[in-house]
């Protein structure tokens, strides 16, 4: 064994050893921190430090070559966090702020789309937006056959453009899905114009010493903030607030629009009703429900979330949710899945104005239909809705 070789096997030893300290000491607060003493709120939150820690490893471990990137689901059924999307996909790619990027595809079906630039860890600690340049679904330039191209690049380009700069490091899509009906993604490559023959690299022991440290840091800053999202609401249960104060911020996790969330609790037999009249204009709006660490419930099997598509309006454009463990033999009921407690947030993109702020109040869940006169759902339709909703899954995630 030679003295080069011990001092690599150190190096990388002792970056394991951060890594493993990193995981332990946050994950362990975490547990403490959980926002029940229930089983489900515990088992979920041993099952997140594993999603969070395969999350941000493959963030900083894996598809880091802006030479030669390639698209990859960000989010999904098994890597969750921030309130993601039931409707939602999301992918990711590396950039760079120097090179010329061409992603090309199909609109697909989405109601909402977004493609984004993120910028550097480095540039945020230092005070730079998490997001640079962003193209929304109304400004996306697509052909007859439903085609498009987007160019990526520091300087203008014709048609679809989305400007780079020096701190530009990710290419992320959200599509977001209207109905379940019609669930077609988006068929998409990315690839570098300026370097496509550019060789591969091999693996070095400092680049992969500095995702591991990338991925301990990253895992110690976003598990505390998204579980500090729920515990900050503890002194104002079932009661809305907006996150942020410009309706067309591009900040936190709905750029394009504004987010409204509250922190609901509830027992079994009773339900949140949550009224309020969406924004005009809005180009597009959807709610959803999950748990205390900021996931989404299991949308394959419950109905967590719904858009503005799917909702069920009353004729002066008043919108009431139903939040509840029991089927209230209603439309727009969203499942809290055998929790006690979770989150809600709806989203408003593109909208102007002051925000709406949803009105919620407690009542029993057999009196929802008498106090909301909302159209009944019988259980055959229900089951019919969950055969759809387990459909649009299989069709959004298909192998």
């Amino acid at each position: 064994m030679t003295t080069a070789w011990k001092e690599q096997l150190e190096d990388a030893s002792e970056a394991w050893r951060r890594w493993c300290r990193a995981v332990e000491s946050v994950g362990l607060q975490a547990l403490q921190d959980t926002i029940t003493h229930d089983e489900i709120d515990l088992a979920e939150g041993l099952r997140h430090m594993g999603r969070m820690a395969r999350l941000v490893l493959q963030v900083s471990t894996e598809n880091r070559d802006a030479l030669h990137p390639y698209l990859w689901r960000s989010l999904g059924p098994d890597l969750k966090m921030g309130g993601d999307n039931p409707q939602g996909l999301y992918l990711a790619a590396p950039i760079n702020g120097e090179d010329t990027f061409r992603v090309s595809g199909t609109r697909g079906s989405a109601r909402w789309l977004s493609f984004l630039t993120g910028r550097t860890p480095a540039a945020v600690a230092a005070g730079q937006s998490a997001w640079g340049a962003a193209l929304f679904a109304p400004d996306l330039a697509v052909d007859d056959d439903g085609r498009f191209e987007i160019t990526i690049a520091p300087t203008p380009q014709p048609g679809n453009w989305l400007r780079s700069d020096p701190h530009s490091a990710t290419l992320m899509i959200r599509q977001f899905f209207g109905t379940p009906e019609d669930v077609r993604p988006m068929d998409i490559t990315i690839r570098n114009l300026t370097r496509a023959n550019a060789p591969l690299a091999p693996l070095t022991l400092d680049a992969a010493i500095a995702g591991i440290d990338a991925a301990a840091a990253m895992f110690g800053g976003m598990v505390p903030m998204m579980q500090s999202e729920l515990i900050g609401k503890a002194g104002s249960k079932n009661r809305f607030k907006t996150d942020i104060g410009d309706p067309t911020s591009r900040s936190g996790g709905v750029p394009g629009g504004n987010a409204v969330t509250a922190r609901w609790a509830l027992e079994s037999s009773q339900a949140l009703l949550v009224e309020v009249t969406p924004p005009t204009p809005c180009t597009y709006w959807d709610v959803q429900v999950g748990n205390g660490w900021y996931e989404s419930f299991d949308y394959r099997n419950h109905f967590s979330g719904l858009t503005c598509e799917q909702a069920y309006l009353a004729p002066d454009g008043a919108l009431v949710l139903v939040v509840a463990e029991q089927d209230p033999g209603t439309v727009n009921w969203l499942e809290t899945a055998h929790h006690r407690e979770g989150h809600i947030a709806i989203r408003w993109q593109l909208s102007d104005g002051k925000l709406p702020i949803p009105r919620c109040r407690v009542v029993d869940v057999a009196a929802v239909r008498e106090l909301t006169g909302l159209p009944a759902v019988t259980p055959a339709q229900r089951r019919r809705q969950r055969e759809l909703l387990q459909r649009a899954f299989d069709a959004r995630f298909r192998p």
